[in-house]
């Protein structure tokens, strides 16, 4: 039996440390052979011995009193850079600087190899509650996001250069609009939003320029905002008529905006339950599924006031898990009432 001091995380092996117990065998991608079993207790030699194979995400127990998210210093380092390199391609208002396309392509490059792991990718994402957020920041997490669902959704190499170069350009039509309005996400009144829903489109423009620009990429960028059910905007496409990059960035764009305010277990309801016509289902699904599993272990806020640690993700409802409050579990599918309000 489990530990009971013991939280269920899944983080890369590169994070893992002495004395961290493995939930699950570390297998070897290359030739399927078992590496370590099941229940071992990590220690400095199994480290070290491991170091040569190659190996992906796993899960393991770790003292509930560590914090999940944690990251390394030059992993944050490395995400504020890139959104610098960014700003500095592709400027800020009135500048009306040329955009170096292959300066847009080293970066979607070098996201593309430093963001391998995926739980880097989210705990830098996760940082958007924390920070004052603009177009490069959100841009940044929208292609990091993307990489992530491309990922997942096992694109080739060529289409995840494609969808990070997408997701790095997706909001450039916005440089040049009023900070009002780009600030201003509700109460719009017709007049404004008619114009801020012309963004895309200004940025296709904008884009459209530079032929060395990939015709899948400008695509994306013109219809990131386009919804399967014909509810988006510019054009009002529906399923059939949007690329899967533009499905993708899409997504990411919306997931990115909503957790702005709302928590992981908000944000997965709200993708799954209020918006599941809008994207591509099979996506949406397995982008919600993999991304609610990084929050096993972590700490919650109960609308009864008591403090909960998430124990279970349950398949049927990815937003109402079973948590642990003290020594009891609480169903959240069978407790309607009771609601997450905050991620600790």
């Amino acid at each position: 039996m489990q530990n009971e001091n013991i939280a269920k995380v899944i983080i890369p092996l590169s994070k893992c440390v002495p004395g961290m117990i493995l939930l699950q065998p570390i297998v070897d991608i290359d030739t399927g052979s078992t590496i370590i079993g099941k229940d071992q207790l990590l220690t400095e030699d199994i480290l070290r011995r491991i170091k040569k194979f190659k190996h992906t995400e796993i899960w393991v127990g770790i003292n509930r009193e560590e914090s999940m998210w944690q990251i390394e210093e030059n992993v944050l380092n490395t995400y504020d850079k890139y959104i610098e390199v960014l700003k500095n391609i592709i400027g800020s208002k009135r500048e009306g600087i040329d955009i170096k396309v292959n300066e847009v392509e080293n970066l979607a490059k070098c996201i593309t190899e430093e963001f391998v792991y995926n739980f880097n990718v989210l705990a830098c994402v996760s940082l958007v509650e924390k920070m004052d957020q603009d177009i490069y920041r959100h841009s940044m997490n929208v292609t990091l996001l993307s990489l992530l669902i491309a990922r997942w959704a096992n694109f080739n190499p060529v289409k995840l250069k494609q969808v990070a170069m997408a997701g790095l350009l997706h909001d450039i039509g916005k440089i040049d609009m009023p900070s009002q309005l780009i600030d201003k996400t509700k109460d719009l009144t017709v007049k404004e939003k008619v114009e801020f829903r012309r963004h895309p489109i200004y940025a296709y423009e904008k884009l459209s320029q530079y032929n060395e620009l990939d015709n899948e990429v400008l695509k994306a960028v013109l219809t990131h905002h386009e919804r399967c059910d014909g509810s988006g905007y510019p054009l009002n496409l529906i399923e059939d008529r949007i690329n899967d990059i533009s499905r993708v960035v899409g997504l990411a764009d919306e997931y990115d905006n909503i957790r702005r305010t709302a928590n992981i277990f908000e944000t997965i309801k709200i993708l799954k339950c209020d918006m599941i016509r809008k994207f591509d289902i099979n996506m949406l699904l397995e982008f919600c599924n993999n991304v609610i599993n990084y929050y096993i272990g972590e700490k919650v806020v109960l609308s009864t006031g008591e403090i909960a640690e998430v124990v279970f993700i349950q398949p049927h409802a990815l937003h109402r898990p079973i948590v642990k409050v003290k020594e009891r579990y609480v169903d959240l599918y069978e407790n309607i009432q009771i609601e997450i309000i905050e991620v600790l």
